[in-house]
């Protein structure tokens, strides 16, 4: 079940609140990080009152950061029942890996093109992160992390279209694995995938690289079970700690 620090990322929340009002860029960003770390359930309601009392914002603030989640088909918003966390169909589910696996074809194609040994070496930190996070136990941030590995590599294309693209691809993505992912694990994303994309990489053949993600993206598709339950968060529970910090 999440947390209120988690959702609201903790100390960052906290100085927010402490110093300055919150934004609705703010607001949307803390409940976009708590669905990138599989915090917040798909199909959990998000009440007006209870952000407005968490975050310390007036009405028209949360009003504002609902549309800005709803532009990123993070929520759904309904008449009379406000914003829920967008709970993806299994052929949406589909259709968001098949657009995956085109799109970073095409990216990782596009960063072969030109990327450089410093590029290498941010990638090789990055899965440094991976694996600092993962040996501490904070799944949240390894879950962020594997997520982030994607996007780190769709950068170095240097295509913004297809970045920011893909960057809603990647929240439906948690969204997705939040709601049909197999309940004993934490990440269907594998580090040792990604280890073998940056070593292709680094030694220039591309055509291996781009088949280890394919299959990459397909294994996490494979996992998905479209027949679970769909989960909710008790919005009130969720962020008691932050109510009461």
């Amino acid at each position: 079940m999440a947390s209120a620090a988690t959702i609201a990322n903790s100390s960052t929340a906290k100085t927010h609140m402490a110093e300055a009002p919150m934004t609705e860029e703010d607001v949307c960003a803390h409940v976009r990080d708590s669905v990138l770390e599989r915090r917040l359930a798909p199909g959990t309601k998000l009440t007006e009152e209870s952000l407005c009392s968490i975050f310390g914002v007036g009405r028209t603030t949360v009003r504002r950061a609902f549309l800005l989640l709803k532009r990123d088909n993070i929520v759904d918003l309904h008449r009379n029942r406000g914003a829920v966390v967008a709970s993806p169909t299994p052929a949406e589910a589909r259709d968001v890996f098949e657009s995956r696996r085109m799109i970073e074809h095409a990216l990782l194609q596009q960063a072969a093109s030109t990327i450089a040994p410093a590029s290498i070496t941010a990638l090789e930190d990055h899965l440094e992160q991976e694996r600092t996070a993962l040996t501490a136990g904070d799944v949240g941030r390894w879950i962020r992390l594997t997520g982030d590995f994607h996007l780190h590599l769709a950068r170095l294309a240097g295509n913004r279209v297809m970045l920011e693209f893909l960057k809603q691809l990647v929240f439906q993505t948690s969204l997705i694995v939040a709601l049909y992912g197999p309940s004993n694990n934490g990440s269907n994303c594998s580090g040792g995938d990604h280890a073998k994309i940056v070593a292709a990489m680094r030694d220039g053949d591309l055509s291996s690289a781009q088949d280890i993600l394919d299959s990459h993206l397909r294994e996490i598709e494979a996992q998905l079970e479209f027949n679970k339950p769909e989960k909710q968060n008790d919005l009130v529970s969720a962020f008691a700690p932050m109510r009461s910090a």
